[in-house]
């Protein structure tokens, strides 16, 4: 089976499971799956305040390390008995349903590892848990408004992309480091945001940040972000769209968490919204300024700079090049 047929069939085993609550705070409904190990068969359950778990089944001499502290998951034993048997298990549960779609991804992927090795599930959990840990723990510091809105404009275009290629997160490098945030070979985008109301400024990294990649071409999208209370889009709401449409969801997750925000990090910038007041799209040709690589004396390292647009006579593409820049970059041309 692959990760998307483990997906489903968790999803239709714990749904079904939704529909009766558990009967006590303590207690489990579960359903057992096909997916099956050297120590039995693997389950899911749903409790009392309609949590998610999965149940790995434990032989007789091993004990669960118990996680969960500062994090959105929790590992424990749990026993199941009823007339004919008594089973232990390791119990990883999801304490956050607004995260039971990553969830659903991590199961997935545990069921995936103990069909290629149905011998060792705990060793596999774990090293499937260690994997995914880090996308739901918090960070130890909270983003800015000026990183934030950074993530935002990317995170747009990004979206933008998805709509139509729901493979796109893998086009998103910016957390990487990359010299571009977006490379689609042989098309390129680098995106701008900016929090000024009145100035079109924004800063450059280094030279190679606007030439384009080997044999293609570049774009610059610059936004004009508005930081709103009660109005606008909130970012919380932008990620779980973009959740929704990526095909890579566990990807897409894993570079957020690169950028510094982490799935358990959703409380903090539950209120964080921006509108879109200005949003512009140039292609960079040899009329667009900006200082070039090869102009740059060799001893001189780390150049960075600033673009007035207000002052540049490059004009911005209008609607209907944008739209026909997208499908370029999604055709591939």
């Amino acid at each position: 089976m692959t990760a998307d047929d483990f997906r489903a069939l968790l999803d239709e085993h714990w749904r079904a499971l939704e529909e009766q609550a558990a009967s006590a705070p303590n207690k489990v409904r579960t359903s057992e799956l096909p997916s099956e190990s050297d120590n039995g068969h693997l389950n899911v359950g749903v409790d009392h305040e309609g949590r998610r778990h999965l149940l790995v089944p434990l032989s007789s001499s091993q004990r669960v390390r118990t996680r969960g502290e500062g994090s959105a998951l929790s590992l424990r034993e749990r026993a199941l008995e009823d007339s004919d048997s008594y089973v232990r298990y390791a119990d990883l549960c999801c304490t956050r349903t607004d995260l039971d779609d990553v969830f659903t991804g991590l199961c997935g992927d545990v069921l995936q590892a103990v069909q290629g090795t149905p011998d060792r599930p705990l060793k596999t959990l774990y090293s499937v848990l260690d994997r995914w840990r880090a996308l739901f723990q918090k960070s130890s510091g909270e983003l800015g408004p000026e990183q934030l809105a950074g993530l935002f404009g990317e995170l747009v275009v990004l979206r933008r992309l998805l709509e139509s290629w729901p493979t796109a997160t893998d086009w998103w490098l910016g957390p990487t480091g990359a010299r571009h945030d977006v490379l689609a070979e042989p098309h390129a985008i680098e995106v701008k945001s900016s929090l000024a109301q009145e100035e079109r400024r924004f800063r450059v990294h280094g030279t190679a940040q606007l030439e384009a990649p080997e044999g293609g071409d570049l774009h610059l999208v610059w936004f004009r972000l508005a930081r709103s209370q009660g109005q606008g889009l909130r970012l919380v709401d932008l990620i779980d769209q973009i959740r929704r449409l990526a095909d890579d969801e566990s990807g897409f997750v894993a570079k957020l968490s690169m950028v510094g925000y982490h799935l358990g990090d959703t409380d903090l910038y539950r209120e964080v919204r921006f509108t879109v007041e200005e949003e512009r799209w140039y292609e960079i040709t040899d009329s667009f300024p900006r200082v070039r690589s090869d102009s740059i004396p060799e001893p001189v390292r780390d150049v960075h700079y600033t673009i007035d647009l207000d002052t540049v006579m490059t004009q911005p593409l209008d609607k209907s090049q944008i739209d026909a820049r997208l499908v370029e970059i999604l055709r591939g041309d």
